[in-house]
């Protein structure tokens, strides 16, 4: 029973996170409806068209992008809070500014870029399953504001995010995992959380895939600094590489080449953090 506490407490984060989005929504919701009613009733503007103007802001892709960045915020500031009082010392293995050399650095790239090609060919099989969740996942996106390049979006997508989004999972949630699971049982309770808090089915299919190697990369590497550099290699290729990789998935054979082309880079990244691991902790290993 202790055990199932434990498992059930890591939900807490995730809904946390839902609460905190209400918070933060609802709010600027209600005042930017009172701002729209008593600047347009003055006017004599009739209701009804007062009406499509707040449904045209609240549905704006602006609108939209400051809301998650005002939430990722908040939620920067809580998690950290949260992982640095309750969390880090445990989690914590190596010190930040001792948590990279140039082979990790460069292992996170070389994942994060074949983990693009995988993740694309995986949200095109099962976006051919089901249309209808692609169809939903891709409306998401363009409502978002997440494929448009405003400065906002870029800082969020590629900076405010990936930091939030690893205190919460790769930092909070695998951090009490592991305290009710095996490791291998914690990183995966963490990356399925991590695929339901994006809440459509195509992101969260290929978050929780990804959520597997973000904590495999936070668990091997002792820190979760290095999951954040990884989760920002990944959303700033595809922020500004996509459109330059070559998927080609109508062609079977370059279906398969790009396939094999991201299994080999995800492949090389990983052996190449390992070699990385090895040869920072021998470096800074204590004297006897």
């Amino acid at each position: 029973m202790k055990r199932i506490g434990r498992i059930l407490f890591c939900l807490l984060p995730l809904l946390i996170t839902l609460v905190l989005q209400n918070l933060v929504s609802i709010p600027i919701f209600g005042i930017s409806a009172i701002l729209t009613i008593v600047k347009n009733y003055w006017n004599n503007m009739p209701f009804s068209e007062i009406y499509d103007r707040l449904i045209s802001l609240w549905m704006s892709s602006p609108f939209l992008i400051w809301i998650s960045v005002i939430y990722a915020v908040s939620a920067l500031f809580l998690f950290g809070f949260w992982y640095r009082k309750k969390l880090a010392a445990d989690q914590e293995e190596v010190p930040a500014a001792s948590a990279f050399n140039i082979r990790i650095v460069l292992a996170m790239f070389l994942l994060a870029l074949g983990l693009q090609y995988v993740t694309v060919y995986l949200t095109s099989f099962v976006g051919s399953l089901r249309p209808d969740w692609m169809q939903t996942y891709e409306d998401l996106m363009n409502t978002a504001g997440i494929g448009s390049l405003s400065p906002i979006t870029i800082i969020y997508a590629c900076i405010i995010a990936p930091i939030s989004e690893e205190l919460i999972f790769r930092g909070v949630t695998l951090g009490y995992a592991k305290k009710a699971l095996p490791t291998a049982g914690a990183i995966f309770l963490q990356a399925v959380l991590f695929g339901v808090f994006h809440m459509n089915m195509i992101q969260g299919i290929y978050a929780a895939f990804l959520g597997l190697f973000l904590g495999y990369v936070c668990e091997a590497g002792g820190t979760i600094v290095i999951p954040m550099l990884f989760h920002a290699f990944f959303n700033i290729l595809g922020t500004f590489a996509s459109s330059l990789m070559f998927y080609r998935i109508d062609i079977p054979f370059f279906f398969l080449l790009w396939l094999t082309v991201g299994v080999l880079l995800t492949y090389a990244g990983i052996f190449l953090y390992q070699q990385g691991i090895t040869v920072r902790d021998t470096i800074h290993q204590p004297a006897d």
